[in-house]
């Protein structure tokens, strides 16, 4: 299978399973999966058409009916002033989800301008969190967090008055590691003030001993 269909398919797959999980709350905000090398967007639709415009390339456009059927669509793209602006054209009115991807403009670290009061979901790559104000946070802080098999989920109902979402995320045991390294230097610095400590001991009892 080619990698473009593999990954569209694989794409579909999450998107479906944030789909189910969204409609359990009644989520109807846009949703970003993140990936280390990609961003996967799962965005609710109701009409005929929509108009998208991105800093990133996008691909993998798919979009899905309120039963989870793929749609047909016809997709127009320009490139204009460093944004790339895509319209799409369904052909009649539908009520469902539109599925895409981008490349992630920077690992470990997002940002989606606000340019709507919906509201926002981001999924973290699993075994990611953020939260610890040295390693990187959320601004503003999500309204509620929750931790599930795919990846620790951020969700914002309300982002009106914020002009954007930034996010810096981190492996779940960098904090113990950096834990360890610190430790590790701390015991490094102590070696060397005991050697420090016994040279001088070891000089002075050699001057006393010269001097008599």
């Amino acid at each position: 299978m080619p990698r473009n269909s593999a990954m569209a398919c694989s794409l579909i797959l999450a998107a479906l399973a944030l789909i189910n999980f969204c409609s359990g709350d009644d989520f109807n905000g846009t949703v970003y999966r993140l990936n280390l090398s990609h961003v996967e967007v799962t965005e609710p639709i109701a009409s005929s058409g929509y108009n998208l415009t991105l800093q990133q390339k996008a691909e993998n456009f798919t979009l899905l009916d309120s039963s989870g059927k793929s749609v047909p669509l016809n997709i127009s793209e320009t490139f204009w002033g460093g944004d790339h602006s895509y319209a799409l054209s369904f052909g009649r009115n539908v009520s469902g989800f539109l599925i895409y991807s981008y490349r992630s403009p920077s690992p470990q670290q997002f940002i989606i301008p606000l340019k709507d009061q919906k509201p926002v979901r981001i999924v973290l790559p699993p075994g990611y969190t953020t939260g610890d104000r040295l390693l990187g946070i959320a601004n503003p802080p999500p309204d509620e967090v929750q931790v599930r098999d795919e990846g620790r989920v951020l969700t914002w109902y309300n982002t009106s008055g914020h002009m954007m979402v930034e996010i810096s995320y981190y492996q779940e045991n960098a904090p113990k590691m950096i834990a360890k390294i610190f430790l590790a230097l701390l015991v490094i610095a102590g070696g060397i003030l005991l050697e420090y400590y016994l040279s001088i001991r070891r000089l002075r009892k050699v001057r006393m001993d010269t001097e008599r």
